[in-house]
């Protein structure tokens, strides 16, 4: 008697395990549900962002090389100086600017919101971002230097703020070992097998290249403009770059079994370190976060106390990406 008051007990417990465990997948899949469609509801926002982009921003197409629908990006507003629709606004770009140009960094910005706005529908599809992800290795991708650069079209139109002095160009690369260089793979636009990303990781971690004993240099120090002019982001260290190259590295690719995984653990290691160790002792000696970082004697420089970007260290000693 007592063993079948124990088993109906174990059957009745059972049942309401199975039924509790019911409702909380049911529960569970209610909450999929209504996030991805409250994702689904944010899909017109962001794809009127990104058209926004796409139309305004649009580089002048050339024939033999894409077509209107595939064409590349400028930024608008570029004189010879400045590019302040960009933000990194003073780097140094074509000596001349033109209607022909087409921007790496802007074609980074678009195909990343390209790929988040797939991700965030359930019914997009990935068409358009594979051919973005195509163009952006046809038009932008120079095999001699094994970078990505900035491109300029034999295209002339007569516009009163800008300069046309490129007729005839073709496809002429524009190229500056700097962190406008690194987006594709700071955005993870880059796939963790290929080649590319090992000419990447090499032009990171090359001393007297990017690579200083206290973070990544804004620009070469072999490129001619290095440390010339305002010299904000002619080759300063600025920590809000620093931190989406190591951001992307722990995400996209310290992680994926391949040849480049060793090179991106030792990278992230060594940079994060480099990092948190230098602004420690500027702010121990000066007891302020800086906005940047001279390149040659890693003091701090410019704007303090900036409690902006470079707090970001704190996420990257917390490793927070």
């Amino acid at each position: 008697m007592a063993e079948q008051v124990l088993a109906r007990g174990m059957t009745r417990l059972m049942d309401d395990v199975l039924q509790a465990g019911g409702a909380v997948e049911e529960g569970m899949c209610n909450e999929q549900c209504l996030l991805q469609s409250k994702l689904d509801s944010l899909v017109p926002y962001t794809s009127r962002l990104l058209g926004f982009f796409q139309k305004s921003q649009a580089g002048d197409s050339v024939d033999g090389l894409m077509s209107p629908s595939k064409a590349g990006y400028r930024w608008r507003g570029h004189t010879e100086s400045h590019t302040l629709t960009l933000g990194l606004d003073n780097y140094p770009w074509a000596l001349v600017p033109s209607t022909g140009e087409l921007h790496i960094g802007l074609y980074s910005w678009v195909a990343y919101m390209t790929c988040l706005n797939a991700k965030l529908s359930s019914t997009a599809g990935d068409a358009e971002l594979e051919s973005h992800l195509e163009m952006l290795e046809k038009i932008h991708w120079n095999t001699q230097e094994n970078m990505y650069c900035d491109v300029m079209m034999g295209i002339c139109k007569d516009y009163d703020e800008l300069k046309d002095e490129n007729e005839g160009l073709e496809h002429v690369f524009v190229c500056h070992c700097r962190y406008i260089s690194l987006f594709p793979m700071l955005l993870g636009l880059v796939l963790p097998d290929s080649k590319k990303l090992g000419h990447i990781l090499s032009m990171i971690e090359v001393p007297e290249e990017l690579w200083a004993e206290f973070g990544i240099w804004s620009l070469s120090k072999r490129d001619e403009f290095y440390g010339q002019g305002k010299n904000y982001w002619w080759g300063s260290i600025l920590i809000n770059i620093n931190y989406l190259i190591l951001s992307s590295l722990h995400c996209n690719y310290m992680g994926v079994e391949g040849l480049y995984q060793e090179q991106a653990w030792s990278i992230y290691t060594r940079l994060c370190n480099n990092l948190i160790a230098n602004v420690f002792e500027q702010y121990q000696s000066s007891r302020f976060f800086w906005e940047q970082y001279n390149s040659e004697g890693s003091a701090g420089q410019h704007t303090y106390p900036f409690t902006g970007w470079t707090t970001l260290i704190v996420l990257l000693m917390a490793e927070k990406h």
